[in-house]
């Protein structure tokens, strides 16, 4: 059934991301010079966001796994059966013909049926003049132009007139007719009557046929209630032919086809593909195409993405008329009006635009197709690649260049052509203000759909996981904050690396690589991967400590507080008094108290101290920063008495951000320039790559130069890990651990990650919501017992907040208070200052859409907090139980 609520976020997540250039000024003038103006010739490392929609849609994690399911047999490929399967089944036609994309399709369908020369073709739509014309086959406009909405109905009066005038092959329709006018399925009927009266086919292009359906469901009288799906099935069916653009709707890159019910005129299509695109059953496309294109053709009328899709392209649209810009809507994007955008009229006024628009802000938009039709510069969304905050800076970008639109310079031709990406153009660089983009560094390459479940399922789901989400499924979970532990969103860079690695059990090119950048990135000389960071806080534990000894830290962590305690040492807190106090706003509440640690050093002596553990963006305090300066402190202190500090290194860099950000001495210090100081201040490190690195899996343990540790370390490696040139990890993992690291260090990407935790608690914040504040690096940080006062900590307050948030919202969070510290040996829970629910942004995942649904549920939950009752173990395993413990209300 059709979903009739405005989407409040994308009904998916990123599953895997494609960076994107930020070139600045100078550089985006020397590539409009080199281009001569003409952004047709400038290559996407160039262009900060493409606003171009052929071909360069996000694809699902189903079609990306289509591509190796590709059966690429010449002939009778299992993907054309696949393909054939679903035409019938989504659009209604038995017979299908593939084609290399639709140029192809049109190339089969005029032989079939069109002579090469004196034909005239009535039409809804003008965007195939491009290939007709040459072919000598003239369009006649049958458009309607009187219908408000349906603007793309045709004249069925002009039609008849036509048809009676020059007797065409065929009738041409197009759904969303030059991506800007849909029809009405009842206009669609009678042309298909009057049709069939002359007999005569309907040849329909439904390239873009989910927006055409939505225009139906949302504005034809009666036809509210039909799903996507039925109006697809409807629009095609009323056709005798359609044609379709793989690199459309169904998000493929490439790929097309024909399809009828009519046995007569597929033989006709079958005939000639062989001739000119290739064998029957593939005709020109590979076979990891043609299932490409299937699985897009199967999830395209998915109710809640194709609402998504429409809400993105109306609010884009929205926001430009909003600001004053002359645009008419599109089905995929806005079109501006470029005559009327501009100042004064110019020959070339579409390009004048795009390249005013390049110049300010590294967006590009182009004038496409035969030479003459310039009125309009479509600025089309690639589907479901965008976040509405990188759309909404896109529109500012273009409402900023409006308002100086007087200042753009016109373009004399240099080089003519009859296309536009023929010409070439002279001109000057204006004095025009850039526009600064301040959003996510990339655009979504892959993504994975997402839980979605009813009040009823959720609670259900949470009494079956004992109260407890970290035993919910994640098929139960719509958004994920549990952790931000491999859940990252890794890049396609990341990929082609992962894949191109050679695997071997000796020395690998990847392992060369990883310990090349390692120690460029810390400085270090002894570099060891494991297969994740506990593994390396086992490994530095049992290498560093004696029992008895003293490991002075600040703040624990679960694991790591673990593998000290089974290795005979002794865990103290060394951290600030601040860290715990959730409402005090100190800035660097990761500091370790000098004072504390000197007190303990004196007590217990420095050989007493086994090492510092210092972790960096502290994340039991609430992903909480050091200062340079305490480092600098610290290790003084610490070298002075003999006494190693190992830092836990798993989120150096969003600390390295945190200094860049709030000590004014670094602000203009690179964030790759700031940790590789940071890292100076100790003697080794841990590091879970699962958080920094942007990968899913892999750690480290390093030392900076202390080859004794080194070799102690290696000989753990070897019984624990692996070999110790790949601490367990196949050499994939270690190359998509390198190129993470050198991707982690990028200043926009830092920004992005970490001010996306900074706006979600400024949501929270300003409807009362008790957090930890200031804000940390990597998450948000709820104050349980504040929260839910009325609770007992021995009624586990965060344990049941972490619960009630899922059962409100569908998002997991996790707690960490009570439950994570455990018990005390006399049985009684440790009773830590902080109860804390965690709200764990995974990196490149989710968009701000995402994370102001999670607040405006957490603020419902507020407004009834005093229903809310404690919880009570009904199952406790002995060690680390807030992994498998269950529970139950408390009546």
């Amino acid at each position: 059934m059709p979903t009739t609520n405005q989407p409040i976020h994308e009904p998916h997540k990123i599953k895997t991301v494609r960076p994107i250039a930020f070139p600045n000024l100078e550089e985006r003038k020397r590539n409009l010079s080199a281009a001569r103006f003409n952004v047709h010739q400038l290559t996407p490392s160039q262009v900060t966001f493409d606003m171009v929609s052929l071909g360069t849609s996000a694809m699902t994690q189903e079609q990306l796994a289509g591509q190796l399911i590709g059966d690429e047999a010449y002939a009778g490929a299992r993907n054309f059966e696949t393909l054939n399967e679903v035409i019938t089944r989504v659009l209604g036609h038995t017979y299908v013909c593939p084609t290399h994309n639709t140029l192809g399709a049109v190339k089969l369908l005029l032989r079939a049926f069109a002579k090469e020369g004196g034909s005239s073709l009535p039409s809804n739509a003008r965007g195939r003049v491009d290939v007709h014309a040459p072919r000598g086959i003239e369009i006649k406009d049958a458009r309607d132009r009187k219908d408000p909405v349906f603007t793309g109905n045709f004249d069925l009066d002009r039609l008849r007139s036509l048809i009676e005038e020059s007797r065409p092959p065929f009738i041409g329709g197009q759904a969303f007719a030059d991506g800007q006018h849909p029809f009405s399925l009842a206009n669609l009927r009678a042309v298909r009557k009057l049709a069939d009266s002359f007999g005569l086919r309907i040849v329909l292009d439904i390239s873009r046929v989910i927006e055409n359906a939505w225009y139906i469901q949302k504005h034809e009288t009666g036809l509210s209630d039909r799903s996507i799906a039925d109006l697809v099935l409807a629009i095609s069916k009323t056709a005798h032919v359609i044609l379709m653009d793989g690199a459309q709707d169904p998000r493929s890159n490439t790929g097309g086809f024909l399809a009828t019910d009519n046995p007569a005129d597929h033989e006709h299509f079958m005939n000639d593909v062989v001739v000119f695109e290739g064998l029957h059953t593939y005709g020109g496309m590979a076979g990891r195409t043609m299932e490409v294109l299937a699985r897009g053709l199967s999830e395209m009328c998915d109710e809640v993405e194709v609402q998504w899709v429409m809400y993105q392209t109306e609010r884009f649209c929205a926001r430009l008329a909003d600001g004053g810009v002359p645009v008419e809507r599109g089905c995929d994007g806005a079109y501006i009006q470029a005559d009327e955008f501009l100042a004064q009229k110019a020959e070339h006024s579409a390009h004048a635009v795009a390249a005013a628009l390049y110049e300010t802000s590294g967006v590009r938009a182009m004038a496409q197709g035969l030479v003459g039709r310039d009125a309009y510069l479509p600025v089309q969304i690639p589907r479901l690649a965008m976040t509405n905050t990188q759309l909404d800076q896109v529109a500012d970008a273009i409402i900023a260049l409006h308002g100086q639109r007087d200042r753009i310079p016109s373009l004399d031709t240099e080089t003519k052509g009859e296309w536009h990406d023929q010409l070439r153009f002279r001109s000057v660089f204006a004095d025009l203000d850039s526009f600064e983009f301040d959003c996510d560094p990339y655009i979504i390459h892959t993504l994975e759909p997402i839980a979605r479940t009813t009040r009823e399922q959720r609670l259900r789901a949470i009494r079956e996981a004992g109260y407890n989400t970290f035993l919910l499924r994640s098929a139960d979970v719509t958004i994920d904050l549990l952790t931000d532990s491999g859940t990252t969103a890794m890049s396609t860079k990341q990929w082609a690396a992962y894949d191109a690695a050679i695997p071997t059990p000796g020395t690998s090119d990847a392992y060369l690589d990883f310990v090349s950048v390692v120690k460029e990135t810390y400085g270090y000389d002894h570099i060891l991967p494991t297969h994740q960071g506990r593994a390396a806080e086992q490994i530095l534990s049992e290498v560093m400590i004696r029992p008895g000894q003293l490991v002075p830290g600040n703040m624990y962590f679960t694991t790591t507080k673990l593998h000290q305690e089974l290795a005979g040492g002794v865990f103290a807190d060394v951290i600030v008094d601040e860290a715990h106090q959730p409402s005090s706003d100190f800035r660097w509440k990761g500091n370790i108290d000098l004072g504390k640690l000197e007190a303990l050093v004196k007590e217990k002596g420095a050989d007493g101290i086994a090492y510092i553990s210092f972790e960096l963006s502290v994340n039991m305090a609430g992903g909480q920063p050091v200062s340079m300066d305490n480092l600098r402190e610290v290790y003084a202190y610490c070298s002075k008495h003999n006494i190693p500090v190992m830092f836990d290194a798993t989120r150096a860099v969003e600390n390295a951000y945190m200094i860049q950000k709030h000590d004014p001495r670094f602000h203009d210090a690179p964030v790759r320039d700031i940790l590789r100081e940071m890292m100076l201040y100790g003697d080794g490190c841990t590091v879970s790559g699962k958080k920094d690195y942007l990968i899913n899996i892999g750690g480290l343990l390093a030392f900076k130069d202390n080859a004794e540790w080194a070799k102690a370390s290696e000989a753990k490696i070897r019984v624990y890990e692996g070999g110790v040139r790949d601490g367990g990890l196949p050499s994939a993992d270690l190359a998509a651990m390198a190129q993470g690291m050198r991707e982690m260090v990028d200043d926009h990407y830092i920004r992005s990650r970490v001010e996306q935790a900074v706006r979600l608690a400024s949501w929270l914040e300003a409807a009362g919501v008790p957090i930890v504040r200031p804000t940390g690096s990597h998450a948000v940080f709820l104050d349980a017992r504040e929260f839910l006062s009325h609770l007992d900590q021995d009624e586990y307050p965060a344990q049941r907040l972490a619960a009630e948030i899922y059962v409100e919202t569908g998002v997991r969070a996790m707690e960490r208070g009570n439950v994570s510290k455990g018990r005390k040996p006399d049985g009684h829970n440790y009773r830590p200052q902080l109860e804390l629910v965690r709200l764990t942004l995974p990196r490149r995942v989710y968009s701000d859409d995402h994370l102001r649904a999670v607040a405006d549920g957490i603020v419902r939950l507020y407004e009834r907090r005093e229903s809310i009752t404690g919880l009570r173990f009904t199952y406790e395993p002995a060690e680390l139980r807030f992994f498998q413990g269950r529970f139950e209300p408390i009546s």
